[in-house]
């Protein structure tokens, strides 16, 4: 039975709601869930209820406080596939959630996996994650010496999932993999043990894990870090920070001799690159204005390893709005050495975009 120690605690992504009153743990189940129908996607093509398609356009807003639009257009004919998994969201009352997303999975989706639908058939299983209730309690535990976090049900659940695609809808595309804190977690095993040095490899345009708090660069056998825009077949990974974050780290740790695993979304292959994030409109903007603003040379990010690890260090680059944008990641980071964690995926959400179109395009002339 696979336990990771309660430092992951941290996974509470995008919505950063407050869980339940805690309850007893369950047993995990052993009932198998069936992928083969839609009520276990969110995502899927001929499944969508509009969270992976719908309101997804934004305004670009670059450093001197010019805007322009900024719509999403949705891929005609993707030629790769993304299979995603959302982070630790849920508000179930249990350890483990149902299968009947509610309104934050939906939201999370959104976030972070709906504008992959520019370069990707977007695949989106729905499965029985631990919850934010259930990591709540572990976190008091924790002070006991005494807490554990068992992602054997997650785990099989998603691993079901991505049999049943490579069954069913597969066909010998080519795939992205793609997840956030537990579903990083949980691609990371998988990517372990059902594709590294396997035939599904072969299958393999890349793989992206944020937030994953024990990857390292020996994780994965058969499958190299990513370090050139186009490079397929390969993993991008990272833990995001303020540059000027001095605070004890959940992530980016590593292991004695061997590294945790960074690689920038900006600048694959070193050094420090420009990021276009993907945030939430602020309140303070137009009503008329659409749901996202993208930063255009607002942000800039760099993998920098210290003698507590490895990370990716966001800065904010001169311009006119830098303090808004400093006071808006303040206001978004996670306390408890978590940093900018729920807003791995958003923060380089441009970049991450980019690349996929760039493996795309080199897996189609393979």
């Amino acid at each position: 039975m696979r336990r990771i120690v309660v430092a992951v605690a941290g996974m509470i992504a995008w919505t950063g709601l407050v869980a339940q009153a805690p309850t007893p743990p369950v047993a995990a189940t052993a009932t198998a869930i069936d992928y083969a129908g839609p009520a276990t996607w969110l995502c899927r093509p001929g499944v969508d209820d509009g969270t992976c398609s719908a309101d997804l356009d934004a305004v670009a807003i670059d450093a001197r406080g010019a805007r322009s639009p900024a719509p999403y257009i949705a891929a005609k004919a993707p030629p790769i596939d993304c299979f995603y998994v959302y982070p630790t969201v849920s508000l179930d009352p249990g350890t483990f959630s149902d299968m009947a997303p509610g309104p934050e999975e939906r939201r999370t989706v959104h976030a972070q996996a709906a504008r992959l639908g520019s370069v990707c058939r977007l695949f989106v299983p729905v499965y029985r994650q631990l919850t934010i209730t259930a990591l709540r309690r572990e976190m008091a535990r924790a002070d006991a010496g005494k807490a554990a976090l068992d992602f054997d049900t997650p785990y099989r659940d998603i691993l079901a999932a991505w049999r049943a695609y490579l069954a069913r809808d597969n066909k010998g595309r080519g795939v992205v993999l793609i997840g956030h804190s537990q579903g990083a977690i949980i691609l990371k095993q998988l990517l372990a043990e059902e594709i590294d040095g396997k035939p599904a490899q072969r299958r393999l345009v890349g793989a992206y894990l944020a937030g994953n708090p024990d990857l390292t660069a020996s994780s994965l056998r058969a499958i190299p870090p990513c370090r050139r825009l186009g490079a397929t077949g390969c993993v991008t990974a990272w833990s995001s920070y303020r540059d000027a974050d001095a605070s004890r780290r959940v992530f980016g740790a590593g292991k004695p001799g061997d590294a945790a695993l960074c690689v920038n979304p900006a600048a694959p292959e070193g050094g420090r690159g420009m990021i276009e994030a993907y945030l939430p409109r602020p309140s303070l903007a137009p009503a008329s204005d659409p749901p996202y603003v993208e930063t255009i040379g607002q942000l800039s990010a760099e993998c920098v390893a210290d003698g507590a690890g490895t990370v990716l260090r966001i800065r904010i680059e001169p311009g006119a709005y830098a303090d808004l944008l400093g006071v808006a990641l303040d206001r978004m980071a996670s306390a408890g050495g978590w940093g900018l964690h729920s807003l791995d995926i958003n923060l380089v959400q441009g970049n991450v975009v980019a690349m996929i179109a760039a493996q795309s395009a080199a897996w189609g002339r393979r």
